[in-house]
Order: C-alpha cells, then sequence, then structure tokens
C-alpha cells in the first residue's frame, strides 16, 4: 500500500500496554535505530512481546533482544567493523569471485548472539520469533527472481513509496515465515536468519529445506504473516525507512506503525569502521524517549 493511501492517524494514547506483536523492518545498518529505540523501551521497563516477526538485519535485532540484548549485539558490530577497511575486495575479482566484506561479517555477527550457548534461551524465551524470507518464483528461478526482486525494490523506493508492495508478489516472489524458536539448532536458526539477510550478489542465496531463500525484503521489507482483526490492533511494526509525509506514529490496517523522526544517519550497507551505527542507534533511544515522555507509563 502506498503511504498516501487512506492513513488514518492513531492518537496520543498509545495503548502500549495492548501490543502483543512487534515486527521489525528490514533495512540494514538502518535497523540499529530499531536496536536503540527497544534498548531504551527495556530500559523504562517496557516487557518484551510474545510475538516477533521481522526480516534482513530487523529479524536479527529482534533475535538478539530475545539471547543477549540488543546493546550487547552492538558491542559485537563495532569490533567486526571497526577490523574491516572496505566493503569489496577487488582481488576476489582475479579469482573470479565476487567478494564483500558481509560474506564474512554477517555469518560472525550473527554468531555472536545467536550460537550453541544462547540457543536454549532463545528457544524457552516464552516468544516466538517468525523471519520472513523470500521464495523464488517457481516458474522463472533463483537468477530471474533476484533480478525482479531488485527490479520491484528499486521501483518501490523511487516511485511508488510502499510500505507493503504488491509488485514482488505479482512476479512471483513467495514470501516464507520461519520461526526460528522451533529450530532443531542453533546452526538451522542461524541460517534462517542469513538466508533473511542475503541479497545476492552481496551475499549469497541460502538452502532452506532444499530450495533456495533469499532476502526478505525483496518481497516485503516490512513483512506481516496473516492476521486476524485481534492481531493486527495489537501489533506495532517498527520501520526503517522515513516517511516525510507520514506522522511519527501511525495507523493503517488497523495496526500500529513507528517510524524514526527523521532520515536514519547510517549508510545502509557500510560495514567498515567508518560505518556510524552508533549514530543510528542514538537516534532509535532519542525517539523512544520522546515517545516514553508522550505516553508516560502507558506500556506498564
Amino acid at each position: 500500500m502506498s503511504v498516501g493511501a487512506s492513513t488514518a492517524l492513531f492518537p496520543d494514547e498509545y495503548l502500549w500496554s495492548t501490543l502483543s506483536t512487534l515486527a521489525l523492518a528490514g533495512g540494514g545498518n538502518r535497523c540499529w535505530w530499531q536496536a536503540g529505540a527497544i534498548s531504551y523501551l527495556l530500559d523504562a521497563g517496557w516487557s518484551l512481546p510474545r510475538k516477533w516477526v521481522g526480516t534482513s538485519a530487523g529479524a536479527a535485532i529482534a533475535a538478539s533482544c530475545l539471547t543477549t540484548g540488543p546493546e550487547s549485539a552492538l558491542v559485537a558490530c563495532r569490533a567486526l567493523y571497526g577490523a574491516n577497511a572496505r566493503i569489496f575486495n577487488w582481488g576476489g575479482l582475479r579469482r573470479g569471485r565476487l567478494e564483500f566484506a558481509h560474506q564474512t561479517i554477517y555469518p560472525a555477527w550473527l554468531d555472536a548472539f545467536v550460537n550453541d550457548k544462547t540457543f536454549g534461551q532463545l528457544r524457552n524465551c516464552g516468544a516466538s520469533l517468525q523471519v520472513a524470507v523470500t521464495r523464488p518464483s517457481r516458474r522463472l528461478g533463483l537468477g530471474i527472481s533476484v533480478a525482479l526482486g531488485m527490479m520491484a525494490y528499486l521501483v518501490d523506493k523511487t516511485i511508488c513509496h510502499s510500505i507493503h508492495p504488491r509488485l514482488p508478489g505479482y512476479l512471483g516472489l513467495r514470501q516464507e515465515f520461519i520461526d526460528i524458536t522451533r529450530c532443531g539448532s542453533a546452526s538451522d536458526a542461524h541460517q534462517v536468519l542469513l538466508a533473511a539477510a542475503a541479497p545476492p550478489p552481496i551475499m549469497p542465496a541460502v538452502k532452506l529445506a532444499g530450495q533456495y531463500a533469499f532476502d526478505g525484503g525483496y518481497t516485503d521489507n516490512a513483512p506481516i504473516p496473516d492476521q486476524n482483526q485481534a492481531e493486527r490492533s495489537s501489533t506495532l511494526v517498527m520501520l526503517t525507512r522515513h516517511y516525510p509525509n507520514l506522522p511519527t506514529v501511525f495507523r493503517l490496517r488497523e495496526r500500529l506503525y513507528w517510524q524514526p523522526s527523521q532520515s536514519i544517519p547510517v549508510s545502509t550497507w557500510d560495514c567498515t569502521k567508518q560505518a556510524m551505527v552508533d549514530g543510528a542507534f542514538r537516534l532509535g533511544r532519542e525517539d523512544a524517549t520522546t515517545m516514553v515522555n508522550k505516553i508516560g507509563r502507558g506500556f506498564d
């Protein structure tokens, strides 16, 4: 749906106490805004919801919240980025390979909070985390599906400005949700999170259950599984894109949406020591501070 479509604004009573589902949009480094906001809310006494949904780095942030915590994930990110000087290794071309730093950094970052030591905590946290991945078109195969997904993403970003685009579905791409709290091992959960954030050729598609899966944002960057009316009205979606013509908090199709107060000051794909992840995290905490000040103890 286009952000200009009929969008009802939600008043100041945000009714946080009724929220049962938290959905985290993807967005690479922009997802540190989500991490900063959740970090502040937890410090302010907010209780974790029972249902989580996410894709790409948003799904990873959700996983960190259910294991070691968003601050710990940020520390791990800083260490990995700080030791990396460049995004692309040109020397790989001589070996006939496209070598992006993400191919090693992202799995290492995931392993900092989804591993054999933390998997029991994830399995027994009392919550679910449905991770959205994109499955290729059955008729067109992986390569063409990835190309079409990228085309649909660019159309959405530059022309349609949709929160939930429909074009990828029309092109045959399919979104699938996998609950990683029900995975059999940390390795299985790790692979699902890796697939959900794999945009070829930067990161290769991953085989899950014998079929390829790649970045869930190619289908819908703010994924939501099928919900009934009660579930929709108790869902908060944390976006990572800033839509200037919309308020910070608004209702759309009965769900509550929260967007950054401004464009997040970080490059989506930068994974070097110059990446401004601290700025994104700090903006999240600032926006959450504003939110808490407006609603008082409304999420108690």
